[in-house]
């Protein structure tokens, strides 16, 4: 499970690197297209930085938790 996290942590901190490389390269834009693709990537970087915190927030079952699940299932 945590090389699933970790490859795709990897893509989503190569997002935020795009959007940082997106975030300097609007600002040569004039101010109208500056303004909107600003927003667009600062939606983008909250949006990851929330996913992270998701992705990384949830701990891996012990052992003993998934050998009550399957025992529960067995009896049902």
């Amino acid at each position: 499970m945590n090389l699933v996290r970790s490859v795709i942590s990897v893509f989503v901190v190569a997002l935020v690197g795009v959007s940082i490389a997106g975030w300097v390269w609007a600002g040569a834009q004039p101010s109208p297209n500056r303004e909107g693709a600003r927003v667009v990537l600062a939606i983008c970087g909250i949006a990851s930085i929330g996913c992270l915190w998701m992705l990384w927030r949830e701990k891996e079952a012990s052992p003993e938790a998934e050998d009550a699940a399957s025992t529960n299932l067995a009896k049902n």
